[in-house]
């Protein structure tokens, strides 16, 4: 037996491991990793709870920012705390939860997680395409997708950040065919949650203003436009009633939750008074961009660019979840593909070792610290295991075929 036939057959293995982990998270969650998102009493619902109620409330004529309405519709699902899960998300966001307001509760939650799996596979497929070009086995860039532990976490908690990472995928893919339009059309998706790449909204105003890329821009407008119109013809006081929630909340923002990320780290332990401290990071990471955009401007790659661009935003993040890092799969397969360029047994190389290693911790602690902000060196570490990527890339030889 190759030494080629032997990688294939592990990898196929941890494709299955995955897969049966994977579906054995989804369907009981608290017994794997127990919740610390939700409440105790309510663990057998999932963050998609706050994104039914709302889009229910929308169709139904209520408010959808609303904590006494969202809270009432919740608790007829069984939610049991004093305080409702509301999205903080902006309300262009709920053009894309509309069709799943429409539908009853189970069955909407159903098709939401069949939704993101797709969205994720076909992200993983589509950035296999871009980065490993061809000859790359087919069900590798599944692997990497599921052996990202926040890809299991997102399914469990079942957020929204498989959309974004559409969009970031979307954005690579069109812009790479230079159909411009498509790709500006792509970022209303990241929108949805535009605090999570924040370098991206940086990075393409400038890239759009140097190579007067004005296609990218009228696309980006004309869909984000529709975005916010949608849910404004069915509620008018829409923003407002937006704006208000987060002016007299009635509980706690996301700001001023202990989230895993170096904004949130700042908050709770250095003395800042009425300073937003967590925004230094930010700053730090936008000026580090600067510095990296005059850099490499004149020779700008976006599918180069980008998955650096994500692990310094998530980095640098005022507010971030562990579960976010969905969005890292483009950093996951470029190194993937950096590291299997000179080794077949990308597994067995130093990076690759590390990447399992970080993903193993993160995995093991979770059964033992369920507070997500406990987990604020996972997205560094991430950095790092890619910047280590790089650097392996340029100093191994070629890979020998068998």
């Amino acid at each position: 037996m190759t030494r080629r036939s032997i990688n294939k057959m592990v990898l196929l293995f941890s494709a299955r491991c995955c897969a049966i982990l994977c579906l054995s998270c989804a369907l009981d969650p608290p017994a794997v990793f127990g919740n610390s998102h939700l409440p105790s009493n309510s663990s057998a619902l999932t963050d998609f709870v706050s994104f039914w109620a709302t889009s229910r409330l929308l169709i139904d004529g209520g408010n959808p920012f609303s904590p006494v309405e969202v809270l009432e519709l919740q608790r007829a699902l069984g939610f049991n705390d004093a305080n409702p899960l509301l999205i903080w998300h902006p309300p262009w966001t709920l053009s894309f939860l509309l069709p799943f307001g429409a539908m009853p509760f189970q069955f909407s939650q159903f098709c939401w997680l069949l939704m993101h799996v797709f969205f994720i596979l076909l992200s993983a497929q589509k950035l296999s395409a871009i980065y490993c070009h061809t000859g790359s086995d087919a069900y590798r860039p599944w692997i990497a997708a599921f052996t990202l532990i926040p890809t299991w976490m997102v399914l469990i908690i079942g957020q929204m950040s498989p959309v974004v990472l559409l969009g970031i995928v979307g954005f690579l893919v069109f812009e790479r065919k230079n159909q411009l339009y498509l790709a500006g059309a792509s970022t209303a998706i990241i929108s949805v949650k535009p605090h999570l790449f924040y370098l991206f909204w940086i990075g393409l105003l400038l890239w759009i203003c140097k190579q007067r890329h004005w296609r990218i821009a009228v696309g980006a407008s004309v869909a984000g436009f529709m975005l916010a119109v949608i849910p404004l013809i069915i509620d008018p006081r829409i923003y407002f009633q937006f704006i208000e929630m987060y002016r007299f909340p009635g509980q706690s923002t996301p700001f001023d939750l202990p989230a895993p990320s170096l904004g949130s780290l700042l908050k709770l332990y250095i003395p800042h008074g009425n300073l937003p401290i967590q925004f230094l990071p930010p700053l730090v990471g936008s000026l580090w961009f600067m510095w990296h955009w005059q850099k490499h401007k004149e020779s700008w790659n976006w599918p180069e660019q980008i998955p650096l661009m994500i692990l310094v935003s998530l980095t640098c993040s005022a507010y971030a979840w562990t579960y976010d890092q969905v969005i890292l799969l483009p950093a996951v397969i470029h190194g993937v593909f950096l590291v299997t360029r000179h080794s077949n047994s990308w597994y067995q190389s130093g990076p690759g070792l590390f990447y399992i290693a970080a993903n193993g911790c993160y995995f093991g602690g979770k059964m033992f610290v369920t507070t997500d902000s406990f987990y604020f060196w996972l997205a560094p570490l991430f950095l790092l295991i890619y910047l280590r990527a790089n650097i392996f890339s340029r100093s191994s030889s070629p890979a020998k075929i068998d």
